[in-house]
C-alpha cells in the first residue's frame, strides 16, 4: 500500500481523508525519507497539521482513509490468513494425488504451518489488544456517566448556572457518544478477526488483492446509533 501512495502522492494532495471515528481531514503534503520514498503524510484537521505514516493510508477509488494501527493489522490479516489456509488446502490435495514428491510436500507443509502459526498468533494478540482497548473505552464511558451525575445533582441543587449546565451536558453527551461508537467499532474488528480465524472469510482472488476491505469506520456509520447503549455505572 505504501508503494501505491508514493506513486499517486501528487494526486492525493488536497483530497479529503476519513480519520478514526469518521472525522474528516485533508491531505496537505507528504514527507520523503533519505532515499526519496514517501514515508509520512501531513493531514490538516481542526486547523492543525498531523503527521502519520503514509502506509496507514488506504486509497479505494476516489476515497481516501487513514487506518488506525489496529485496522492496518486487520487489513493484513484479512489478506494473509485466508491465503495461507488456501495454500495449505491445495498442498494437501497435491499430496493426496501424488502430484509432487513427498519430500517437497513435507518441506512446503512445514513452511506453511510455521507461517500459519505466526499469523494465528498475531490474530490472537490483536484480539487481546482490542479487548484491552474496549475495556478502556468502557471505563471512559463510566467516568463520563459519573461526571454527568455530578452535573445533574448540582443542577438540581441550583448551584450551577442554567446556561453553563446546558453547555456542559452537551459536551458530555457528545463525548459519551464518541466513546460508545469507538467501542462498538473496535468490537466489530474483534468479530471480523474471529471470523478470519474460523475460516469464514475466503482468500481474495489474486487480481483483486488491491481491493482491500472497507475500513471499519465505514461499517455501521449509518443506522447503528440505536445500538449505543451506555455501560451502566452501577456495574462497578
Amino acid at each position: 500500500m505504501t508503494e501505491n501512495v508514493g506513486l499517486d502522492a501528487p494526486k492525493l494532495i488536497g483530497k479529503p481523508v476519513r480519520l478514526n471515528g469518521g472525522e474528516a481531514g485533508r491531505i496537505i503534503s507528504f514527507i520523503m525519507g533519505p532515499s526519496g520514498q514517501i514515508e509520512d503524510v501531513l493531514i490538516e484537521k481542526g486547523g492543525s497539521l498531523e503527521r502519520h505514516p503514509a502506509e496507514m493510508l488506504q486509497v479505494k477509488g476516489e476515497d481516501v482513509f487513514l487506518l488506525s494501527p489496529i485496522e492496518k493489522r486487520l487489513a493484513s490479516l484479512s489478506e494473509d490468513l485466508p491465503k495461507i489456509k488456501k495454500r495449505k488446502e491445495i498442498l494437501k490435495d497435491l499430496s493426496e494425488r501424488n502430484v509432487v514428491p513427498s519430500g517437497i510436500i513435507e518441506s512446503l507443509a512445514k513452511r506453511i504451518d510455521e507461517r500459519l502459526k505466526r499469523l494465528e498468533d498475531e490474530a490472537r494478540s490483536l484480539i487481546e489488544e482490542i479487548e484491552r482497548e474496549a475495556e478502556m473505552r468502557e471505563d471512559n464511558i463510566k467516568a463520563l456517566q459519573m461526571a454527568r451525575a455530578f452535573l445533574e445533582i448540582e443542577h438540581a441543587m441550583e448551584t450551577i448556572d442554567e446556561e453553563v449546565y446546558k453547555q456542559s451536558i452537551v459536551s458530555l453527551l457528545k463525548e459519551m457518544k464518541n466513546e460508545q461508537q469507538k467501542r462498538l467499532e473496535i468490537l466489530r474488528i474483534k468479530e471480523r478477526i474471529n471470523s478470519i480465524l474460523e475460516g469464514e472469510i475466503e482468500a481474495p482472488v489474486e487480481e483483486e488483492v488491491e481491493e482491500e476491505p472497507q475500513p471499519i469506520e465505514e461499517e455501521g456509520s449509518e443506522g447503528e446509533e440505536e445500538e449505543l447503549i451506555p455501560v451502566s455505572a452501577g456495574s462497578e
